[in-house]
């Protein structure tokens, strides 16, 4: 059996997506020598099917999430998992409808997204999905490696990451980019790491808007690490995830709440806490993601700290959303405005012109507002499928998306990929031109109609 679409899609233009996911591998610490390896187990070290921080059992780990059993507490033991499971020809109402179904192994191995793990499968992937080139971020090194409470382990495991990432990518040059993480637990060695990445070509580092060790990004502690983005001008990723620390800030389903040491924070704990404690999906997943990128920005942009660093030109936010932006630009503006005689540093410009001028920030395929605001959005704007995680969606969905609201093709060029790769620098290719005609498909797999058609939204009036 096979599934159809209709009114298939063809694009002229490149698409690069700045943030999908791949699934980290215990071969990452392949690339240390036995001392190293030996320096970091007490720290941060895969045992068996576990990721040990600090000596203690972190989470289960992401190597063992992809084919069943990780389904964030839901009803079901077994069910897709939700880290690796949007590949392509999978929207939303086929993803619904499979976390609904009892699912065989044999099912859930087949629900499985090679692509999240294998090289090779994510080409064939990107080909389905109309991506032409991809930016690839982890799971665990943006939040569990967080808790390292040992700062040399903390720049060997970043090392170590970053040298795996690079070889994984390097199998298809000019398709696959690596985002490097950074052991911002140590300012120092922050900016060692950022200056050897960059000498191999990385693109972008990843870093994440929450306090860490005791310091928030921003702090005059962590110069170091800044003065090495200016030198180097590299971009910097600021990707926010689910709060990233123990009970006292919530997300004990991801295996945080014995691993905080009282010096880890986010402002997305916020929302994490006033949640009610049946939330239907993991808590701090509803607003978290946006309040640590708003309060992020919010405090960049009127603290000073860009008229510290002139030589700080791209800087692009992650895996917030975007349509929040013009609100939280128009308050900035204000609140400059108002107090403009009590500023305690140099804060000189609007916040609005700098960020037109130094930022960028992602959206995903189904954001109606900002294709409704695409003037606002067409020079600072980045496109994120999001894979392979529950919510994406590939780059036909997006296209589908702007189309229904008029957005021109010129604009659509520079969201779809014009402006990462003016803000990775890199050189735009095109190899995927037209939307597949059909995905072969298992008799058990569900019909696209059908679930379109049961999980059709609720009509108002």
């Amino acid at each position: 059996m096979s599934t159809s679409k209709n009114a298939l899609l063809r694009k002229s233009y490149p698409v690069f997506d700045c943030d999908a996911h791949l699934t980290e591998s215990p071969d990452q610490w392949n690339y240390l020598s036995e001392r190293e390896r030996e320096e970091v187990r007490p720290w941060f070290y895969p045992e068996g099917n576990n990721l040990m921080v600090n000596g203690i059992i972190g989470t289960q780990a992401v190597w063992n999430m992809g084919r069943y059993g990780y389904n964030w507490g839901g009803p079901k033991p077994r069910g897709p998992a939700v880290v690796e499971i949007a590949g392509p020809g999978m929207g939303k109402e086929i993803k619904r409808k499979l976390y609904s179904m009892d699912l065989t192994e044999e099912q859930c191995e087949y629900v499985w997204q090679k692509g999240a793990r294998d090289p090779h499968a994510r080409v064939r992937d990107l080909d389905l999905m109309g991506i032409d080139q991809v930016m690839v971020i982890p799971l665990r090194m943006v939040s569990h490696f967080l808790f390292i409470r040992n700062h040399r382990a903390a720049a060997l495991v970043a090392r170590s990451y970053n040298d795996w990432v690079y070889d994984w990518c390097s199998s298809h040059p000019g398709r696959l980019y690596p985002a490097a993480c950074v052991p911002v637990h140590n300012p120092e060695m922050a900016a060692t790491e950022i200056r050897r990445v960059a000498k191999l070509g990385f693109k972008a580092i990843l870093v994440r808007p929450v306090d860490v060790a005791g310091n928030y990004p921003i702090r005059p502690a962590m110069a170091p690490m800044w003065r090495a983005v200016e030198e180097t001008g590299i971009v910097v990723g600021m990707h926010q995830l689910i709060a990233p620390a123990g009970e006292r800030i919530g997300s004990p389903g991801l295996g945080y709440s014995h691993l905080d040491n009282g010096h880890n924070w986010s402002p997305g704990a916020l929302v994490a806490r006033a949640e009610n404690q049946n939330q239907i999906a993991e808590k701090g997943q509803s607003l978290s993601f946006m309040h640590e990128a708003k309060t992020w920005l919010a405090n960049v942009l009127l603290s000073g700290f860009l008229e510290k660093y002139p030589r700080l030109k791209k800087m692009a936010i992650m895996e917030s959303n975007a349509g929040w932006l013009p609100l939280v630009l128009e308050e900035c503006d204000k609140i400059f405005t108002l107090y403009r005689n009590e500023h305690k540093a140099q804060a000189t410009r609007l916040p609005s012109e700098i960020f037109f001028e130094r930022f960028f920030i992602a959206f995903e395929a189904d954001e109606t507002p900002v294709y409704k605001q695409h003037q606002l959005f067409e020079n600072i704007g980045i496109w994120s499928s999001d894979a392979y995680h529950h919510d994406a969606a590939d780059a036909w969905a997006a296209i589908r998306e702007m189309n229904a609201v008029n957005v021109p093709l010129a604009t659509q060029a520079k969201l779809m990929g014009g402006n990462a790769a003016r803000m990775y620098g890199i050189e735009q290719k095109v190899f995927a031109t037209e939307e597949p005609a059909e995905y072969p498909r298992p008799d058990w797999f569900p019909k696209e109609e059908d679930a379109k058609r049961e999980f059709a939204p609720l009509k108002r009036g």
